[in-house]
């Protein structure tokens, strides 16, 4: 009886899986490449969730963006990504949203407005645009 409560109490000891051998310290991780905001105004990406970005209620209002890409690979979005910041002289906007990564261009408040820019963003090349609402600064 001695030796099966010294094993039982030698297994509580030696044979836990505990957090105590895992050093959060050592931890590092990367900042996530999505969504971006490349604008080039200020000439720099912008690396933040839109949920963090200290907006006032006023800043937000509803309205309408042009998406010109999707795809599953995060590698080909940021690619294109890069491809499209050479050509659009506006705000570009990458979006994951289960399973896609989305990139959309522009901030339009009426739908004509963005109508316009479609038809002028589809004599450069793009193919398979479509408006979609969403919400602008």
């Amino acid at each position: 009886m001695k030796y099966y409560s010294l094993i039982i109490a030698l297994n509580l000891i030696f044979c836990q899986d505990s957090l105590f051998w895992f050093d959060m310290n050592n931890v590092i991780d990367s900042i996530p490449e999505t969504p971006k905001v490349l604008d080039k105004i200020f000439n720099k990406t912008l690396n933040k969730n839109f949920s963090e970005i200290k907006l006032k209620p006023d800043d937000l209002k509803e309205g309408y963006r042009l998406q010109i890409f999707e795809s599953s690979s995060v590698s080909k979005a940021n690619k294109k990504m890069k491809k499209f910041k050479k050509i659009l002289g506006d705000s570009l906007y990458m979006s994951f949203e289960a399973p896609f990564y989305k990139i959309q261009y522009g901030n339009f408040a009426k739908r004509d407005e963005a109508e316009r820019e479609k038809k002028n963003i589809a004599k450069r090349g793009f193919k398979d645009i479509w408006i979609i609402r969403s919400r602008i600064f």
